[in-house]
């Protein structure tokens, strides 16, 4: 069973009497196919929520880089506002615990997987702009954002050269060796699979990676693994 959402409202600092908005948001499509009553899902919002965190995070960086051009300003909102920025920060607000599932998903562990937490996230946003106007929404977008774009976390989103490339290059000078991804397993239904992999130097595993797409993973074990090289 879904926690309160009056708990959710207040972990958020979100004072409203429109709750309805909030109750759809985290509202699984499987949940409504078993309600005995008219329930409307999150999918609505989440459509709009994902143009109202491109909007705020686009802001945010047009304004915090003023020397920056379109083609850094481009990869830099992706990287931000990508699926796993989102389902991160679900994690850590916990806000699985919160989204009113079906009896089948809530059984697959639904709540737990990235791409899930990722759209209820964006259903969330939407309804407090729906409910609050976009500067109360900014104000709680970019404090939920706040370990990815304060100094440190803007650090590595700035740095755009892709960690596979980068291992490439680590690895390149010594021609007899070479570096290899492995899927090591995938996850959750065909339609939205989560794959883990790992990243090997020859026959030696030196990172592994989690992500909604191999190439995503694939990007996440490479990361890892130049993590892991620094520390030696």
């Amino acid at each position: 069973m879904a926690r309160p959402l009056k708990e959710l409202l207040a972990k958020l600092g979100v004072q409203t009497k429109n709750t309805r908005l909030y109750s759809q948001a985290l509202t699984h499509p499987s949940y409504v196919n078993e309600a005995r009553r008219h329930v409307e899902n999150y999918q609505r919002l989440e459509f709009m929520g994902d143009a109202v965190i491109q909007l705020i995070i686009t802001r945010y960086i047009y304004f915090k880089y003023p020397a920056m051009n379109e083609g850094d300003l481009s990869p830099l909102r992706a990287n931000l506002v990508r699926t796993e920025t989102p389902a991160s920060i679900a994690k850590e607000i916990n806000l699985g615990s919160y989204i009113r599932l079906g009896q089948g998903e809530a059984k697959n562990q639904g709540h737990k997987r990235a791409s899930l937490l990722s759209d209820v996230f964006e259903a969330l946003m939407a309804a407090c702009y729906l409910d609050l106007g976009l500067d109360k929404t900014e104000e709680i977008l970019l404090h939920l954002f706040s370990d990815f774009i304060n100094e440190e976390g803007m650090e590595n989103f700035l740095d755009l050269k892709d960690p596979k490339t980068k291992l490439q290059e680590l690895v390149q000078a010594d021609k007899k060796r070479s570096i290899t991804y492995r899927t090591v397993s995938t996850t959750g239904p065909s339609n939205q699979p989560e794959f883990d992999v790992e990243v090997l130097l020859d026959d030696v595993v030196l990172g592994h990676g989690h992500g909604l797409s191999k190439k995503t993973a694939e990007q996440a074990a490479a990361k890892d693994a130049l993590s892991k090289m620094a520390k030696d």
